[in-house]
């Protein structure tokens, strides 16, 4: 490849507010859940909230243990702007969503008595056309996050999002009850079909190619497997702490998860909506410039994640003494464990789509193996010296392990550059000593109080 053509990248990424404009969708879209639940906690009960919660963990599950590596297959194939090629992929999605559908259906009932609360059936039941419905969406709109066009995919989101949340407040008016939030599931996801057709355009219709099936199965028996230990790792933590610990002590760690949890779209949504669907163009127009696109389309984005990272960590007890309750105050040592998993993570997913950018499949699934082992040696080796917060520590530790794995593909590929990949860590410390002084001036008695359940039992 002439340096022209490195050039020319280079010039596109330039022009590009990507990064600018996800961070703010991002933000704005956080903000408007955060202001709609606000609201609605004031017009219902906990029950419609718990009922829900039930139904959304349910299909997060089926998601996972079903996910066939549609958006990873779809951005990163040569043919994935062709018309015959996404209409046979949107066929085998339709597919898939019928197969969910019925699942659901089907473990409704068994799922409510496991929990028993058999009122819980015709809630789950009622919600499992969703998979249908959700994938009788138009490709156009994977094709458009193909394409990198951001401020359209952003606003069908966006728009999608603020009819939802419109729609559930007025349901409640009505009923007061789950049925508002379940109905407005189904409101989101008809204006998402709506606004794709509005705003992007395009459709889908059924279409077959045995040989494109075939591959696509292939590519996708890697991402089937990953997805489950995916899976196990990210609830293995939960479910020990929930065993080993209080409920009280378990609602603490919960705290801290979910501002976790909050703040990882940040960085997920650029890889996923910007960067993964860049470096797969690059790979298949003009490989040879994928390495100066790899660092050139992140560095000036994440120096500021990083950083802001470092800062979450350091400031942690300031934020829980800002916020919380006294007893919730020694939660902001799991929140500063964490967040640093938070900034591993970041590194290695982006490190991982590149490469499955390059049409490399298994990588995935060894990096999720890596991480699962890892975390269960840590846990055991931790668990008696730290207590509680061993469980965070050892998915930090395993992610770290997962996140060195991946730059030795990154180095094997010719891409790694290990003095731009430490000006992010240098951020992330610089961050955490600023956040570190304004805690250690502002909530010492809270630092006092995390550290002191290192080694409880």
């Amino acid at each position: 490849m002439s340096g022209g053509g490195i050039r020319g990248w280079s010039r596109r990424l330039a022009r590009s507010g990507a990064g600018t404009m996800l961070i703010a969708f991002t933000a704005v879209t956080i903000l408007l859940r955060l202001g709609g639940n606000i609201v609605l906690t004031r017009l219902l009960d906990p029950q419609a909230f718990g009922v829900v919660g039930v139904i959304v963990s349910v299909m997060i599950v089926l998601t996972m243990l079903s996910d066939l590596g549609i958006f990873d297959f779809v951005i990163r194939h040569r043919k994935g702007a062709d018309r015959h090629f996404l209409d046979v992929i949107w066929t085998i999605r339709l597919g898939q969503s019928g197969l969910q559908t019925a699942a659901m259906l089907a473990c409704a009932w068994p799922i409510a008595l496991f929990l028993g609360k058999p009122e819980l059936a015709a809630p789950i039941a009622a919600t499992a056309p969703l998979f249908l419905l959700n994938a009788l969406c138009p490709m156009s709109l994977l094709l458009a996050q193909r394409e990198g066009r951001i401020r359209a995919t952003c606003a069908v989101e966006l728009i999608a999002l603020v009819i939802q949340i419109g729609a559930n407040l007025a349901l409640t008016l009505v009923m007061p009850d789950y049925r508002a939030l379940v109905i407005g599931l189904y409101v989101s996801a008809v204006a998402r079909i709506g606004l794709t057709y509005l705003i992007i355009g395009g459709g889908s219709r059924p279409a077959w190619d045995r040989g494109l099936a075939r591959e696509f199965l292939g590519f996708s028996r890697w991402i089937m497997a990953s997805t489950v230990v995916t899976l196990l790792i990210t609830q293995s933590d939960k479910v020990l702490f929930a065993r080993l610990f209080s409920v009280a002590d378990f609602g603490v760690y919960m705290l801290p998860a979910n501002l976790a949890l909050a703040v990882q779209p940040f960085g997920r949504n650029y890889v996923e909506r910007y960067f993964f669907p860049l470096v797969s163009r690059v790979w298949n127009e003009t490989p040879a410039a994928l390495g100066g696109v790899f660092y050139a389309a992140r560095t000036r984005l994440y120096l500021l994640l990083f950083a802001g990272l470092g800062f979450g960590i350091g400031f942690a007890p300031a934020l829980f003494r800002l916020l919380f309750d006294h007893r919730y105050e020694y939660g902001w040592i799991y929140l500063s464990v964490m967040l640093l998993r938070m900034a591993f993570d970041l590194d290695s997913f982006t490190n991982i789509q590149t490469v499955l950018a390059m049409g490399r499949t298994s990588p995935l699934l060894r990096a999720n193996l890596i991480r699962l082992l890892l975390f269960a040696l840590w846990v055991a080796a931790l668990f008696r010296p730290i207590g509680p917060l061993a469980l965070p520590l050892a998915l930090t530790l395993a992610e770290l392990g997962a996140l060195l794995y991946t730059i030795a593909l990154l180095r094997g590929a010719g891409l790694f550059r290990a003095q731009i990949h430490m000006l992010y860590y240098a951020m992330l410390f610089g961050g955490a000593v600023v956040g570190t002084g304004i805690s250690l001036l502002w909530a010492p008695h809270v630092i006092t109080a995390g550290l002191a359940i290192i080694g409880q039992p």
